[in-house]
C-alpha cells in the first residue's frame, strides 16, 4: 500500500488533489481540520488534511501483461483524454479559488490600512461629539470608496469628508415676508434654549434694519419673566406684542393681522411633556394656513437628548431646526448626527447680543467648526502611510 498526506482549504480539494496524484482507486484512512501558517502574520488559515492510501501494482508475467497491454492500449488512450481534460478543468478550479483567496487577503489589507489612514480623522469626528453610529457609516462608506491615490492626499480626504456632511444636511431658504397674507413663522423648543431671544432677534433683523412690517406674538402664560423681556424688546423696537392663551384667539388674531411677518414664541416645554406639547399643537391649529415651524434647540445638547427632542416634536410639525449657543460650544456633531431627515437647518446663534448674534445656517460654518482642516497642515500629511 501507499500511504500519503494531502492539505487543502477543503474537503474537495484535499481529495482532488489525491485523485490528481493517485488516480480514483484510492481510500481516505482519516480526516482532520488543522489550522496553519498565516499570512502575512495576521492569522492563520483553517486546512483540512486527510490521509489516502492506494494499492500498489503487482508485477504480472509477461504474458498476461503483453495481454492486457494489447487489449486495453485502446482503453488506455481514451483515458489518458479524460485525465488530460479532467485534470485541465481541476486546475481551472484550483486557480479560481486561489484568485479568490486573494483578492479576500488583498481586501483585508486595504481594509486595515484605511483604518489606519481614517483613524486621525475619526479621533477628530469623536472629539466633535458626532455619534458612534453616525462615524461607523461614515467609515464604512469611506473604506468601501477610498483609493490609493485618494490615501496618500490629506487634503483629498478632508474634502470629501466635507463632500459627505454636505450631502447629508440641508440648509433651509431664508425666512421671507407674506405678501398677501403673513409669514407666521413659530419657534418651538424645549425649556432654556433661547427661543425668546431668537424671536427678538429675528424681529429686529426683519423689523428694524429690513423695514419690514413685524409683529410679534407669545403664547407663553407660564413664564412671566419671559413675557416681560419679549415685551421690552418689543418696545424698544416699536413692534406691537400680543399674548394668545387658546386657539380660538390665535384664529381671531391672524384674522385681523395685516404684517408682513408675525414672529411667535411659545412656552419652553420638556419633549417629556406630552401634554403641554399637545395643548400647543392644539393652539397652532387655529392658524389659517401653513406655518412656517422651527425647531430650536442648544448646541450643547447630548446626542441622546437631541434624538429625543426631535422626535418628540415631531408632533408639532416643525420642518426646520435652528440652533442656538454656538457661542458657548466648539461642537456640533451630537446635532448633526440626530438631525432627522427632511428637516432644515435655519439659523445659527453666537451669542446674547440683538440683532447681531444671529446668521443664516450654511454647510461652510458646519464645516469651519468641525477644523478638518487642521488635519492638513498637521503630521497627518507627513505620516508615511503603506497602502496596498
Amino acid at each position: 500500500m501507499i500511504y500519503k498526506i494531502y492539505r487543502a482549504p477543503s474537503y474537495k480539494e484535499a481529495v482532488l488533489k489525491a485523485k490528481m496524484e493517485l488516480g480514483n482507486d484510492i481510500y481516505i484512512l482519516s480526516r482532520k481540520d488543522i489550522k496553519e501558517g498565516g499570512v502575512f502574520g495576521l492569522f492563520s488559515k483553517k486546512l483540512v488534511e486527510i490521509t489516502v492510501a492506494k494499492k500498489e501494482e503487482k508485477v504480472m508475467d509477461k504474458k498476461a501483461n503483453s495481454r492486457k497491454i494489447e487489449v486495453e492500449a485502446p482503453v488506455s488512450k481514451k483515458n489518458n483524454e479524460i485525465s488530460e481534460d479532467y485534470q485541465k478543468r481541476l486546475f481551472e478550479e484550483l486557480n479560481a479559488i486561489k484568485g479568490r483567496l486573494n483578492d479576500l487577503i488583498d481586501g483585508d489589507k486595504k481594509k486595515e490600512n484605511n483604518k489606519e489612514i481614517l483613524s486621525p480623522y475619526k479621533k477628530l469626528f469623536k472629539e466633535n461629539d458626532f455619534s458612534e453610529s453616525f462615524i461607523r457609516n461614515w467609515e464604512l462608506s469611506f473604506e468601501k470608496e477610498l483609493t490609493l491615490k485618494d490615501a496618500k492626499d490629506p487634503k483629498v480626504i478632508v474634502n470629501r469628508i466635507v463632500n459627505y456632511i454636505n450631502g447629508l444636511v440641508e440648509i433651509a431658504d431664508p425666512i421671507a415676508p407674506g405678501k398677501d397674507k403673513p409669514e407666521v413663522v413659530v419657534l418651538v423648543g424645549p425649556t432654556g434654549v433661547g427661543k425668546t431671544t431668537t424671536i427678538a432677534k429675528l424681529a429686529a433683523t426683519y423689523g428694524v434694519l429690513k423695514k419690514h412690517k413685524v409683529e410679534l406674538v407669545t403664547i407663553d402664560s407660564y413664564r412671566i419673566a419671559a413675557i416681560e423681556q419679549l415685551g421690552k424688546y418689543a418696545e424698544l423696537m416699536q413692534i406691537p406684542l400680543t399674548i394668545i392663551n387658546t386657539r380660538e384667539e390665535f384664529k381671531e388674531y391672524l384674522r385681523g393681522c395685516n404684517a408682513e411677518l408675525v414672529f411667535v414664541d411659545t412656552a419652553g416645554r420638556s419633549q417629556k411633556n406630552n401634554m403641554g406639547l399637545a395643548e400647543l399643537r392644539n393652539v397652532l391649529d387655529g392658524a389659517r394656513g401653513k406655518l412656517d415651524i422651527h425647531l430650536v434647540i442648544s448646541a450643547t445638547t447630548k446626542y441622546r437628548d437631541a434624538v429625543d427632542i426631535f422626535t418628540r416634536f415631531n408632533q408639532l410639525l416643525y420642518e426646520k431646526v435652528i440652533i442656538t449657543k454656538l457661542d458657548e460650544t466648539n461642537t456640533v456633531g451630537s446635532i448633526i448626527s440626530a438631525l432627522e431627515k427632511n428637516r432644515k437647518l435655519s439659523y445659527f446663534t453666537t451669542g446674547q447680543s440683538v440683532p447681531d448674534d444671529i446668521e443664516l445656517a450654511s454647510k461652510e460654518k458646519i464645516v469651519k467648526l468641525l477644523a478638518f482642516d487642521e488635519l492638513i497642515d498637521s503630521d497627518v500629511e507627513n505620516k508615511e502611510i503603506k497602502v496596498g
